[in-house]
């Protein structure tokens, strides 16, 4: 019975790895920011995902998904994630002045240790806001904890998170690593493919929105 619970937990750990790895707007958001700014940034960003990572897993453990599968609650919440997704496409596509994007010694190159602290915490925020932007994430966790929820689910929940956690950790040091390799001229470039993937996202939540309240 271990070996079969061990065997089971591996495969979630290994489930939960390579699908945090999947393109998605969390690792873009995580990978751009520590190309851009460096590991500080990158370790930022994840924890703001982290706490929506907390939120959707709280609703599992406590089993209140239902709350969200409402047809009117899921139409509303699309639509709110594909605005949100969209304005940081926005900023993302929008012309920059012209300047070197790279932060030095890992840092965001704010002058004031006032705007530096409140852009760090905008870091957090943003990140939070972009995980809870896909309101579909709560049917991945959900699909993915189901068959381990009978007699170990806070084992597999801490499981699920670790790996996650271990996925998003990766590529904060492979980018780190690589970050010195990068040419300023491509951190625009980065910027535009991030800003194109998030404008995809929000308007494939836009479509699930409309489909939702064509069908109420």
């Amino acid at each position: 019975m271990e070996s079969k619970i061990i065997l089971e937990l591996f495969a979630l750990f290994c489930i939960g790895f390579i699908g945090a790895l999947t393109p998605g707007p969390d690792i873009l958001f995580t990978l751009r920011n520590t190309l851009n700014y460096g590991a500080k940034a990158g370790f930022l960003s994840l924890f703001g995902i982290f706490l929506g990572w907390i939120s959707f897993l709280s609703l599992v453990y406590f089993g209140l998904t239902h709350l969200l599968n409402g047809v009117l609650i899921q139409g509303i919440l699309n639509a709110i994630g594909g605005i949100y997704l969209c304005y940081i496409a926005y900023l993302l596509l929008k012309p920059k002045p012209i300047k070197s994007k790279r932060a030095q010694d890992s840092k965001i190159p704010l002058t004031q240790p006032t705007q530096a602290a409140q852009s760090l915490y905008r870091l957090i925020l943003k990140g939070y806001l972009l995980n809870l932007s896909n309101p579909k994430a709560i049917l991945f966790f959900g699909l993915i904890i189901t068959p381990f929820t009978q007699h170990h689910l806070t084992l597999s929940l801490s499981v699920l998170l670790s790996s996650l956690l271990s996925a998003f950790v990766l590529v904060i040091v492979l980018a780190v690593f690589f970050r010195k390799f990068v040419k300023d001229s491509l951190f625009d470039r980065i910027d535009k493919i991030c800003g194109i993937v998030f404008l995809c996202f929000g308007f494939f939540l836009f479509l699930a929105s409309y489909r939702n309240f064509i069908n109420l």
